[in-house]
């Protein structure tokens, strides 16, 4: 049967149903990518009025995404028609200048890139960086932003369509690396550059990092296999995550290295 979502967090598939990008949507109401990120993740504070303008701008109700659901099993082991492929990681829709920014953090690390750089990678002027985003931290933080909402919409849908611990841990898995594999520049950002964040963004990249190895420790102590529960989720995350540093394939290479590496991290957890 399938279960209803909290209804900030079915914006995300509604958006992807009405084949809306992130971009696009946060034009239309009139804000960031990164403030479009945060409410798709739960971490922007959504008031009622601004969830109908979302539903204005996807044009639906914010009564019909609040009714969308994600799937699960029912009692046969089925699965309910799926709204949002988790394992589809298409082409993501960014501003110039943020998709500029992670051009250059990735060549040159944060602490080598500048604003000016930034600016000749988008190819406009400094002073048109500087009104999009007032300093490279908020470009970096923007990043995050956008590289903590694909996960973890990503994820809730992979834990969603699982049937007991081991397929859970599968998907946890296969989720993180074609993440890491189809998200790679992000990816990459995320796991160099988590050091250069300050104040409350670095507080939240930390406890994003600890979720998602919570998420997998659960299906691993349900397992109940290891004994070092917390540092098998660990290692897995890691490997996971890791495909970023050298993965440089299409979308069916991404796929099978996803499937490859669920592998490793099922015998990693000592599932059977």
């Amino acid at each position: 049967m399938s279960r209803p979502s909290a209804p900030q967090l079915m914006i995300r598939p509604a958006r992807e149903l009405a084949g809306i990008s992130m971009r696009e949507l946060a034009r239309r109401i009139g804000v960031s990518v990164g403030t479009m990120s945060g409410i798709e993740t739960g971490k922007t504070v959504l008031s009622d009025d601004r969830f109908t303008l979302i539903a204005q701008a996807l044009g639906s109700t914010p009564e019909a995404i609040a009714e969308l659901t994600v799937p699960d099993a029912d009692d046969s082991g089925s699965l309910t028609p799926q709204a949002f492929d988790w394992r589809d990681y298409g082409d993501l829709d960014l501003d110039p200048v943020l998709g500029a920014a992670i051009t250059c953090f990735v060549s040159t690390g944060y602490h080598g890139a500048t604003m000016r750089s930034v600016a000749a990678e988008a190819g406009i002027s400094v002073p048109g960086v500087y009104h999009h985003y007032p300093n490279k931290q908020s470009l970096l933080v923007a990043i995050f932003q956008v590289a903590s909402s694909e996960l973890t919409a990503h994820l809730r849908a992979a834990v969603a369509e699982a049937a007991g611990a081991t397929a859970r841990l599968s998907n946890l898995s296969e989720a993180t690396v074609l993440f890491a594999a189809r998200r790679r520049e992000l990816a990459s950002i995320t796991m160099t550059d988590r050091n250069s964040l300050v104040g409350a963004p670095a507080a939240t990249a930390t406890a994003d990092m600890a979720q998602l190895v919570t998420e997998f420790a659960q299906p691993i102590a349900d397992i109940g296999a290891v004994t070092d529960v917390h540092g098998a989720a660990r290692a897995a995350v890691e490997l996971c995550l890791s495909v970023c540093r050298w993965f440089d394939g299409d979308a069916d290479e991404a796929a099978a290295t996803a499937t490859e590496y669920a592998d490793y991290v099922r015998s990693l957890a000592g599932a059977p």
